[in-house]
C-alpha cells in the first residue's frame, strides 16, 4: 500500500507581542481624543510638527544611556546605516531645532507639539513593551522659570481636558540635588550613580552602606584591588594627562579586538571612560558616604509644595550648598499655586528618578491614586550639547501616553485596544 501524504496546515502568523491592532470604534475614539488634545496645545502657541519614526540610533544614544538603549527596536538598513526605530521624540526635535538654527543667528523659543506611534521592548515586561502613541510638547530656547510653569501647567491641563480626576503630579528639581553634591566634589560618573539611584536611597545606614558597596563593585569609589592585567595598564597610563590615556587604552582594545566586538549598551568611548576611571582609582569613599547621606535626605522630601521646599532648603543649607536652584524651586511653586489644574494635585517627591539621562532641573511625572503613569517630563539644556551643538539650548517638555490616557478616561465606550489585547502601562519620555 502506498502511503498517503500527510497534509499539515502552516502555522499561522501572530501579531507581535506588544502590537495592536485596533477596531474601527478605537481607532475613531483615539483619533478624537488626539484631536482634541492636538487643539488644546494648539491653542496654547504650540504648532504641530512630525519627525521619521527611522532614526539614526546614535541619536538616541548620545544622552539617553543604558536603560532606553536596551529597549529600542535598531538594526542595519539597507544600506549598512545603523538605525532604530524612535523610543521617544524629545531627541528628534531637538535634532529637528539645530538643523533650523545652523548658520543662523539664535531665533525666539521654539513651541512644538507632536503626537505619533513610539517603539520600546522591555521583555522582562511585556505590558510595557512595543508601539504606543505620545503625544507631547517641547518648549526650546527658554531658561526663564515661566517656561517651567508653562510646561508644567500645559501637562496638568491635557490631562484635566480629558475628564481624568484622579491624577497626581510628582515633581522632583535635579539642580537641587546638584547643588548638594556640587560640595563633595564628585566625579559625573559618581553623580550620575547617585541621581539613578534617588528612588532607592533610603535615610538610614543600611541603605547607605549598600548602594557604597555596589559603588565600589563598580569602581565609582576606591578601594578595591585591580586584576593584575589592569593593575599594568594603570602603571602605563600613570602620570598621563586623560587626553593621552585615552589613547593608550584604544590602542589596547585594538589590540585586543575590542572595537570589533559587540559592546553591549555602550559605545567605544563610553567603554574607554569608565576603564579610565576604573584604572584611575574612583571617588573617596568618605566624601561619596556624605554625598550618598546627602542625598538620602533630600530622597526623603516627599509632601505637599511648601513644607516640602522648606524642608530642602533646609537640608541645602545644613549641606552648605548653593541656595539658588532651591530657591528657584520655591518660587516656581508660588507661581503654579494658583492654577487650578494644579492645586492640590501638586507634590514634591525628590525621589523621583527617570530612566532617561538627558535631564536637568525640574522633572516630573503624572500618575493617578493607583499608580499608573500618566506621563511626565522636565527640562533638558544639556541635550543641544550632546548633540553636537557647541552650547547648551535652554529647552522642556512632557509627553504622555495617548492609550494610558484612553484607558483613565471616565466611562470609555470602546477600549483603547482591539478585544483580548494587553494595555500598555504610562511610559515616562
Amino acid at each position: 500500500m502506498i502511503a498517503q501524504p500527510v497534509h499539515t496546515s502552516p502555522v499561522p502568523v501572530r501579531r507581535l507581542p506588544g502590537m495592536r491592532d485596533l477596531s474601527d470604534a478605537a481607532c475613531r475614539r483615539q483619533q478624537d481624543v488626539q484631536s482634541r488634545l492636538a487643539d488644546f496645545i494648539g491653542q496654547r502657541g504650540y504648532g504641530r510638527l512630525d519627525v521619521p519614526v527611522l532614526e539614526p540610533t546614535e541619536l538616541f544614544l548620545r544622552k539617553s544611556g543604558g536603560a532606553l538603549a536596551s529597549q529600542m527596536y535598531s538594526f542595519t538598513d539597507p544600506g549598512s546605516n545603523a538605525v532604530s526605530l524612535r523610543p521617544e521624540f524629545t531627541s528628534a526635535i531637538m535634532r529637528h531645532y539645530l538643523e533650523l538654527a545652523a548658520g543662523a543667528p539664535p531665533f525666539a523659543a521654539a513651541r512644538w507639539q507632536y503626537a505619533g506611534p513610539v517603539f520600546r521592548y522591555d521583555p522582562d515586561h511585556a505590558v510595557g513593551s512595543g508601539q504606543f502613541t505620545q503625544v507631547g510638547a517641547e518648549l526650546i530656547g527658554s531658561s526663564s522659570i515661566r517656561a517651567d510653569a508653562e510646561l508644567l501647567t500645559l501637562a496638568a491641563g491635557a490631562v484635566a481636558l480629558l475628564g481624568i480626576d484622579d491624577y497626581l503630579i510628582r515633581l522632583a528639581d535635579l539642580d537641587v540635588l546638584d547643588s548638594v553634591l556640587d560640595t563633595d566634589g564628585l566625579s559625573e560618573r559618581a553623580r550620575s550613580f547617585i541621581i539613578s539611584n534617588m528612588n532607592r536611597i533610603g535615610d538610614n545606614d543600611a541603605s547607605i552602606a549598600a548602594l557604597l558597596n555596589r559603588a565600589a563593585e563598580l569602581h565609582i569609589v576606591a578601594g578595591r584591588e585591580l586584576p593584575a592585567e589592569e593593575s599594568d595598564l594603570a602603571d602605563a597610563i600613570s602620570g598621563l594627562p586623560d587626553t593621552a590615556a585615552k589613547a593608550v587604552l584604544a590602542g589596547f582594545m585594538r589590540w585586543r579586538g575590542a572595537s570589533g566586538s559587540p559592546l553591549g549598551q555602550r559605545t567605544p568611548d563610553e567603554i574607554i571612560d569608565r576603564l579610565l576611571y576604573k584604572l584611575r582609582g574612583g571617588d573617596n569613599p568618605d566624601a561619596f558616604r556624605r554625598a550618598l547621606t546627602l542625598a538620602g535626605r533630600l530622597a526623603s522630601v516627599n509632601g505637599p509644595p511648601a513644607e516640602a521646599v522648606a524642608r530642602a532648603q533646609a537640608i541645602v543649607a545644613d549641606a552648605g550648598a548653593n541656595a539658588a536652584a532651591v530657591n528657584r524651586l520655591a518660587e516656581l511653586i508660588r507661581m503654579v499655586a494658583g492654577e487650578p489644574d494644579l492645586r492640590g494635585r501638586l507634590v514634591i517627591n525628590f525621589a523621583l528618578a527617570r530612566g532617561i539621562a538627558y535631564y536637568n532641573g525640574i522633572i516630573f511625572d503624572i500618575t493617578r491614586d493607583r499608580g499608573i503613569t500618566l506621563g511626565g517630563g522636565g527640562r533638558y539644556d544639556a541635550l543641544a550639547r550632546a548633540l553636537g551643538s557647541n552650547e547648551d539650548v535652554p529647552a522642556l517638555g512632557f509627553a504622555c501616553t495617548l492609550e494610558t490616557l484612553l484607558d483613565a478616561m471616565p466611562n470609555p465606550a470602546e477600549p483603547a485596544s482591539a478585544p483580548g489585547q494587553i494595555h500598555k502601562p504610562g511610559m515616562v519620555r
